[in-house]
């Protein structure tokens, strides 16, 4: 989708047009879906992710028009968005896990798929790393905007992608060992 069109639909949609936002919901809502995900995994807390980026698009939908039109880039925006309600949630998880006393039994079932392999992966990378890898592939972002996201230079950016990577090849060609990543070593649970 092209930046111009992006902004109409989001101008469009601030002002009550139903079809532009479900063009902007369809076309970012799976991106946006994904990258909550993986933000609220080192809390176990992926299935509130459609709440999370559902609760950032009705804060798009208060947003006054004139708001929306000084929006520069529709993506980055959106994604900081669900980033701070991630975040938000996370804090609010904090607390309610606090108040409880006892913790869920594992969930055991059969052997993984590769996608469930690739996705128990990412979560044990550090979060810093796990929130990069999200934006660059499920969420399509350069890393100047991925830096623009997440208020880091793009150099950060980039290299904290690279050491993703180098963790996840690492990780992946043992797939059958538990990881878990501890100051940039792998190491068997």
């Amino acid at each position: 989708m092209r930046a111009i069109d992006e902004r109409k639909l989001l101008v469009r949609t601030g002002r009550g047009h139903g079809k532009s936002a479900s063009l902007l919901w369809g076309f970012y809502a799976p991106r946006l879906i994904a990258y909550a995900r993986t933000l609220l995994a080192s809390q176990g807390a992926q299935a509130h992710a459609e709440d999370v980026v559902q609760i950032a698009m009705c804060k798009v939908l208060q947003t006054s028009p004139a708001r929306l039109r000084k929006v520069e880039a529709v993506g980055p925006w959106l994604y900081t968005i669900v980033r701070t309600s991630s975040l938000n949630h996370m804090r609010g998880e904090r607390r309610e896990m606090k108040r409880r006393t006892h913790a869920k039994p594992p969930n055991e079932m059969g052997p993984p798929s590769s996608y469930e392999t690739l996705r128990r992966a990412v979560e044990a990378l550090p979060s810093d790393e796990a929130e990069v890898v999200s934006l660059r592939h499920a969420g399509g972002l350069t890393f100047d905007q991925i830096a623009e996201v997440l208020a880091i230079p793009r150099s950060t950016a980039a290299s904290r992608h690279s050491r993703a990577l180098d963790r996840l090849r690492e990780a992946l060609t043992e797939p059958d060992a538990p990881l878990k990543f501890v100051e940039g070593v792998r190491h068997a649970k």
